[in-house]
């Protein structure tokens, strides 16, 4: 399994501590819950279209909240329909938190808007394109 990172594409800053990977059928989408444990990450591959989206768990990532407030609409928690919600601490947009009650909970990261590096040894970490 892989240790990642992520970053903001546009400033650079670090948005995550390592991350570990696990695999896309081992994600709970249970309405209400946590769709991974914290610390961890998964690649999902929309069958329709290929392409392809980075889920982390929700934790206490170097993100803020979107200063719009709209972009923060659900019954109970954030609903995805909204579009980005999450912010760089640079004010850079680069992640949507889904955490409405109807819904599974994590926060998807834009792959357009993060680089994403890999651990290749003890502290050293190479880019991934996905």
């Amino acid at each position: 399994m892989r240790t990642i990172k992520i970053y903001c594409k546009e400033c650079e800053i670090e948005l995550t501590s390592e991350l570990t990977e696990i695999l896309e059928r081992d994600l709970c989408w249970e309405d209400n819950k946590d769709i991974m444990p914290e610390n961890n990450f998964s690649i999902v591959t929309h069958q329709q279209t290929n392409e392809k989206d980075l889920f982390v768990s929700i934790d206490d990532y170097n993100l803020k909240d979107h200063p719009e407030p709209g972009k923060f609409q659900g019954c109970c928690g954030s609903a995805p329909s909204n579009g980005w919600n999450k912010v760089c601490l640079n004010g850079h947009e680069v992640a949507t938190e889904v955490s409405d009650c109807c819904t599974a909970h994590y926060i998807g990261f834009n792959l357009s808007k993060v680089i994403i590096k890999e651990k290749v040894d003890k502290n050293i970490f190479k880019e991934l394109k996905l």
